[in-house]
């Protein structure tokens, strides 16, 4: 009886030792959890709430709705004496607590400890200095000007607007076979929806977010649409068990730019160099103006304009939300935080320097 009174909270701290352990070892957690009990969850939810027609968040806030009101009920018909509302309240918060951490790592939590991808594929992420960077920048505006001029010919931005639904088959058709090819642990078909009112994620400071308690993605609809298919490619990678950000931005950038499609391999090339750019500014900025300058017209255009559309909706509260997200991923063992976002130019050399055939 004692027991079922505060399952939630007891849950919550068996998962957090169970989360010690997996931490300490993430084999461990590689045979448990991503190939053992992440892939059941995977195609639970896929074939559940992903299949609805809407964000299934919104049966998910719903939901809390009504414990709320139970809570809320019990609390004020039920419950007598301030001593007892005091210890109902706080049994209350334990146990909701206690949930949300059970939850919360099993659902999706468990893959931060499982062994990075980046060690699984061999590769040595390291600072690049500016001569490495400018390097690796040349390429890829090699690479963005000939894509471009398959795509269009004249320096107008470059703007297409594609079914949401048929990208995003697209991209985890080709996210499937990039992870099959890289022998990476994965399962299921994961979703990302677009999230209405539209621009609510980019008031709240983000541009995407995944929720494992829905096991679905969701990307605000007022992206520009190069923007927004980079961010639905992270939000599927982020799906599929991959919860570090660089690497979801590294895999997101893999799978775009290992594409077919010339506007795919567009997407993920314009932005590795926009990170690119924000490393060399950080580093040089005569050698930032020297090479902003002399970029195509056509290029330079498409980042203004991305740029342009990300200035149309600000953020209500922009240093919290970067603080929280930055607590979050730091909390889940991710040290660099919010800077893990920006590792891919780094993640994009060690990978063309390792020069692996995935063909």
């Amino acid at each position: 009886m004692v027991f079922g009174k505060w399952i939630g909270g007891i849950l919550g701290f068996l998962a957090i030792l169970l989360r010690l352990i997996s931490g300490a070892f993430p084999q461990f957690t590689e045979s448990w959890y991503a190939n053992g009990l992440f892939p059941l969850i995977r195609g639970m939810l896929d074939s559940t709430l992903g299949k609805l027609p809407f964000p299934a968040i919104y049966l998910f806030v719903g939901g809390l709705l009504l414990v709320l009101f139970y809570f809320g009920k019990e609390l004020v018909i039920r419950i007598k004496g301030s001593r007892k509302r005091t210890f109902f309240i706080f049994r209350g918060l334990v146990n909701f607590c206690g949930w949300v951490v059970f939850l919360f790592l099993f659902l999706w939590g468990f893959n931060y400890y499982r062994l990075p991808l980046y060690k699984q594929l061999g590769l040595r992420s390291e600072p690049l200095v500016s001569e490495q960077l400018l390097e690796e920048m040349q390429l890829t505006e090699a690479e963005l000007v000939a894509l471009r001029l398959e795509l269009h010919r004249d320096s107008l931005p470059l703007v297409f607007s594609r079914n949401f639904e048929a990208l995003e088959n697209q991209l985890r058709e080709e996210m499937q076979q990039t992870l099959g090819k890289l022998k990476y642990s994965w399962y299921g078909s994961p979703s990302v929806k677009p999230f209405y009112p539209a621009g609510t994620l980019r008031r709240m400071g983000i541009f995407g977010i995944y929720f494992p308690f829905t096991g679905e993605g969701y990307l605000d609809p007022t992206l520009h649409p190069l923007e927004k298919t980079f961010t639905l490619a992270h939000e599927l990678a982020h799906g599929f068990g991959i919860t570090d950000e660089g690497e979801a931005n590294f895999m997101g950038w893999m799978v775009c730019t290992r594409s077919g499609d010339s506007y795919l391999r567009y997407t993920g090339s314009l932005k590795l160099l926009r990170y690119q750019l924000n490393d060399l500014h950080r580093m040089d900025a005569e050698a930032y103006k020297h090479f902003v300058d002399q970029l195509p017209q056509g290029i330079r255009q498409d980042i203004q304009d991305i740029q342009q559309s990300n200035l149309e909706i600000r953020p209500y509260f922009l240093e919290l939300s970067r603080r929280s997200n930055d607590f979050y991923l730091k909390s889940q063992g991710v040290k660099a935080g919010i800077r893990s976002y920006a590792q891919l130019p780094m993640l994009a050399r060690a990978w063309r320097l390792k020069q692996v055939d995935l063909r």
